[in-house]
């Protein structure tokens, strides 16, 4: 994956794209693992033939993620229309209508994937010794034998990619020329606690350079990114910027996820993609509510604790 590395005079530029800390939500008995079981219950041919699936056309399913969700709407278990965010839906109609016109889904997965979601449980900053956890959603971006590694993507920091007042303080070495001109006004999202000297590209374009996480999500691919949006061919919010990442050694991951500090989960591309900045509704909330069952019980409550009218910025 192309990574950027800020050119500064030392490592203190890290400190440039701090993540936000926040009071932690109540402590909460570690909320239920879904089973690969009910998705095999849904699956085509395991029922009565007489079924409504039987007089539908079969269609190619490219990205098994969309095949798996449809399983569990077809099974009962998900109603994502019904727990959508209202509030939420109307912003990302108006900041991204493409993204907006896409499902919006998301469900529990027994374990880890790469381009799912880890998102952080209620008493994650207990369980892991520190507040920062409170509340993270994190894409992962790379997972397999040699460990883990993931963006969070709801931690947008004060500052925006050009060099400006309110920018980042420094140029970047190693980025194509113009790109911190062509995405001034990007806002960078602290992606980690480690490394945040790099900066990584999050979009749903098939760019040269640009590395698949899952159908429809890639990293990378800065070059054709800048010569595209300096052209006018795509809207500079299409892309996500992030300092840092997180990142587990092989097994470190799922000893946090013994301990119960993390739930694993998929989610559709507009809850990946959009920018999560002005949201009514927390992402970390969004995504739980939709999940239904405990989680939603779980977003409920921790919003009900920190009052209602608290945004992401």
């Amino acid at each position: 994956m192309p990574l950027r590395r800020l050119h500064s005079g030392n490592r203190a530029a890290a400190g440039a794209c701090p993540c936000r800390v926040r009071a932690p939500a109540a402590a909460a008995p570690p909320p239920p693992r879904s089973s690969a079981r009910s998705i095999a219950r849904a699956a085509p041919g395991s029922g009565d033939a007489s079924g409504s699936d039987a007089d539908e056309p079969p269609i190619v399913m490219g990205d098994w993620r969309e095949f798996r969700a449809k399983l569990l709407a077809q099974s009962g278990e998900s109603e994502w229309s019904s727990r959508r965010s209202d509030e939420n839906m109307r912003v990302l109609r108006d900041q991204n209508p493409g993204l907006a016109a896409e499902e919006v889904w998301a469900h529990a997965t027994p374990a880890p994937e790469r381009g799912g979601l880890l998102i952080s449980a209620p008493d994650a900053t207990r369980l892991l010794e520190s507040e920062r956890y409170w509340q993270l959603v994190v894409l992962v971006i790379s997972h397999d034998a040699g460990g883990t590694v993931g963006l969070i993507l709801n931690r947008p920091s004060g500052l925006v990619m050009g060099r400006k007042q309110g920018g980042l303080p420094f140029s970047m070495a190693g980025g194509p020329p113009g790109l911190q001109e062509v995405f001034a006004d990007s806002r960078v999202y602290c992606g980690g606690f480690l490394a945040q000297q790099v900066i990584h590209v999050l979009h749903g374009h098939k760019l040269a350079g640009s590395m698949e996480v899952v159908p429809g999500v890639y990293v990378g691919g800065e070059n054709e990114a800048v010569a595209r949006v300096a052209g006018g061919k795509l809207p500079a919010s299409d892309f996500k910027f992030f300092s840092g990442a997180l990142a587990w050694e092989p097994k470190e991951l799922e000893a946090q996820m013994e301990r119960g500090a993390w739930i694993t989960a998929a989610a559709s591309r507009p809850l990946v993609l959009k920018q999560v900045l002005q949201l009514p509704k927390p992402l970390w909330c969004e995504v739980m509510e939709l999940m239904g069952g405990t989680f939603a019980a779980q977003a409920r409550a921790a919003r009900q604790q920190q009052g209602e009218g608290e945004s992401e910025q």
